[in-house]
């Protein structure tokens, strides 16, 4: 009877010490971590490379003809509101003229991003071929990064602005 119950003890102990073993041994499969290379590109650099940046620059400018006036003035009446010396009629001029940036600008930012959108999609492309080219895993924009706080240092060679401004030129 007593070699029956160390019998039956046994048989518990023997899956529990095998997977213990299991657990202690190494992979055999085991992967080399691999080390991602990270590059930084200047985006406005390569925009303004672009053989058609002439076209973006163009609405820009149409766009500052149109809401500098309107800055203007509502900076005069806002200077006007703050010191105490607006009227109503200069309190109602303010808020339409704010209405009236604020819908001048909606208009061109989109202008301006539907002629840059061919742009920054052919520079995207280059990007890619360049990454891939340089064994590059990840590039990121130096603004981005920077303003982020992402990024607190970064080796030299890891600039693919200028390659990518020499494709745009191909």
């Amino acid at each position: 009877m007593l070699r029956l119950v160390r019998m039956k003890r046994m048989l518990w102990i023997v899956p529990v010490l095998a997977a213990i073993g299991l657990m202690g041994a190494p992979l055999v499969a085991q992967t080399k971590p691999q080390a991602v290379k990270i590059g930084f590109i200047n985006s406005d650099m390569a925009i303004e490379a672009h053989p058609d940046y002439a076209k973006v620059k163009a609405v820009r400018e149409q766009a500052d003809k149109e809401l500098k006036p309107l800055q203007n003035q509502l900076t005069q009446l806002q200077q006007k509101i703050q010191a105490g010396q607006a009227t109503a009629k200069d309190q109602q001029d303010f808020q339409t003229l704010r209405q009236a940036y604020q819908d001048a600008l909606k208009k061109w930012s989109t202008r301006t991003e539907e002629a840059g959108k061919p742009l920054t999609e052919q520079i995207d492309k280059i990007i890619k071929k360049v990454a891939e080219e340089n064994g590059f895993q990840v590039i990121m924009d130096y603004k981005v990064a920077s303003a982020s706080n992402l990024v607190v240092y970064a080796a030299d060679g890891l600039d693919v602005t200028q390659k990518v401004i020499e494709e745009l030129k191909k």
